[in-house]
């Protein structure tokens, strides 16, 4: 794989983290020769993700529209591993930018197989005080520019007849309602429809769409939220006034957890499923 950058436009935690490293030291073909796709693949889940596709010997394409942020990933990889990386910075909210990076795919013959998106925006607001620039940024990352990139890279996919896995991250705000979060969780209601209706499309030639829904997850969406003393805290035992339920397993969600759940969905493993939410959030939704 080419390695060009294109600019088209608490100790439980340690343990499991432990035992995830170990586990795909022993198991680097999970992916092997994959080539996959990941959106917000410069932080978060999308990061962790890329990682771990990465460690299981897949080929990935890693985009986010931070080139940054994407850099500090390239740097932080093995020379093996960079060999197998393509960065691919782009922006998700402009349709424009779009068909580029997927021109480009197309002009260098990169067809990813496995596609992860991960990337998503919030921001907070009343729903009677929601302005329409956040509204239109919210809707055009999380809705319209994910629609539209996994609708060009699965279009790309049947045009050449290759089966695929879809992965799509939605959350458990997309069917319970959150206080000041009204445009995000319409957002992500609308995203789960999408995904499902692409799924029953699409399965007749052999590509998989399913949806990962975390809860509240240690990455820089969550803990931008975090504006006071105890915050974590108070997400892990609720808040009454704000009609938020607490999450019964104790703990915030470490990266980790969410890619565990893509990385099954993705696999082979989960052959025989399509069209399937799998909630991880801890217990807090049901």
């Amino acid at each position: 794989m080419n390695t060009n950058h294109y600019h088209p436009g608490e100790q439980e935690n340690y343990d499991r983290k432990s035992l995830r490293g170990q586990f795909m030291q022993e198991n680097p073909s999970i992916f092997a020769d994959k080539l996959c796709l990941v959106t917000g693949a410069g932080q978060g889940i999308g990061l962790s993700c890329t990682k771990r596709l990465l460690a299981q010997g897949a080929r990935v394409i890693a985009c986010d529209l931070d080139r940054s942020t994407l850099e500090e990933l390239y740097v932080s990889l093995s020379k093996v591993q960079q060999d197998r990386t393509t960065l691919l910075p782009f922006d998700l909210s402009d349709w424009h930018s779009i068909q580029s990076a997927c021109q480009y795919l197309l002009q260098d013959k990169l067809l990813p197989t496995h596609i992860v998106m991960c990337a998503g925006t919030l921001s907070i607001s009343s729903a009677l005080e929601l302005k329409p620039e956040a509204l239109d940024n919210i809707i055009n990352v999380n809705l319209k520019g994910t629609l539209l990139l996994t609708q060009q890279l699965v279009k790309m996919l049947v045009d050449h007849n290759l089966k695929g896995s879809v992965v799509v991250i939605g959350s458990n705000a997309a069917d319970t309602p959150r206080v000041n979060m009204s445009a995000y969780c319409a957002s992500k209601a609308g995203i789960h429809m999408w995904v499902k209706c692409l799924a029953q499309e699409v399965a007749q030639y052999g590509i998989r769409c399913n949806i990962v829904s975390p809860g509240s997850t240690r990455t820089p969406m969550q803990t931008q939220l975090w504006n006071k003393e105890h915050a974590e805290r108070d997400v892990i035992q609720g808040d009454l006034n704000c009609r938020r339920l607490g999450i019964p397993l104790n703990k915030i969600a470490e990266p980790e957890e969410i890619t565990d759940a893509i990385e099954f969905l993705l696999s082979d493993k989960a052959s025989h499923i399509t069209m399937h939410d799998l909630r991880v959030d801890g217990g807090a939704t049901f």
